[in-house]
């Protein structure tokens, strides 16, 4: 397994990975200090996992992390950062990272994020997911055609078999064998399902391709 750590602060990416050989003691870990380091290490081979800082010294953050999501699609990105500014995690979702952890953030926490992530489930923080909680999406109605339409017609094809299969009880790689596919693009797909349908986990992307009708019956 190899993974990526960027963060211009010595002490943090020290910290992070002491965290990442707990979970993966023999996972080949690359240190980076800033944008180039990052982009490189990444264009080296395949990687497992990138936990990015947000802001680092001499790049904005935010065009960094869309750049290394475009040009990546099939790598998990977690971003790292003291920021508890709900628009800076809103616009990290918008580019398409995987995952958002505050640096005040315990191992614990840590390891449950980074676990979601390469399960192909996404991660936020807990005052995005209060704010969700207290200002709740409307329930889908399932029961209108229209909006089951609508919401199959918002998937590819190979998204729609992917759903199909995560809710049958299938794992990552029982899918990516069964569709002659990565892992890593079963991942890839996962995010933007879930992303998509408005899901935080694989059971509730389970459930709602139930609600629409998409399992054999």
């Amino acid at each position: 397994m190899k993974i990526i750590i960027a963060d211009d602060h010595a002490m943090t990416r020290s910290g992070v990975v002491a965290a990442l050989l707990e979970m993966f003691p023999v996972a080949n870990i690359v240190e980076c200090n800033d944008r180039n380091t990052l982009l490189a290490a990444a264009k080296q081979g395949k990687c497992d996992l990138a936990i990015v800082d947000l802001f680092m010294p001499g790049s904005d953050g935010f065009s960094l992390l869309k750049k290394l999501c475009k040009r990546y699609p099939e790598l998990p990105v977690i971003v790292l950062s003291a920021s508890d500014n709900p628009k800076h995690v809103h616009r990290t979702i918008d580019v398409g990272v995987s995952g958002f952890i505050h640096k005040s953030s315990g191992f614990e926490r840590m390891h449950e994020a980074i676990n979601t992530v390469l399960a192909g489930g996404v991660y936020w923080p807990c005052f995005l997911v209060a704010e969700s909680n207290q200002n709740p999406v409307p329930a889908m109605d399932t029961e209108s055609p229209q909006i089951r339409e609508a919401l199959i017609d918002s998937l590819t094809t190979r998204q729609l078999d992917i759903l199909v299969c995560l809710a049958q009880g299938m794992s990552n790689k029982s899918i990516a064998g069964a569709l002659f596919i990565s892992e890593n693009t079963v991942k890839t797909h996962l995010k933007a399902v879930m992303l998509e349908l408005d899901c935080t986990n694989r059971t509730e992307a389970g459930v709602l391709a139930e609600k629409l009708g998409l399992l054999p019956s």
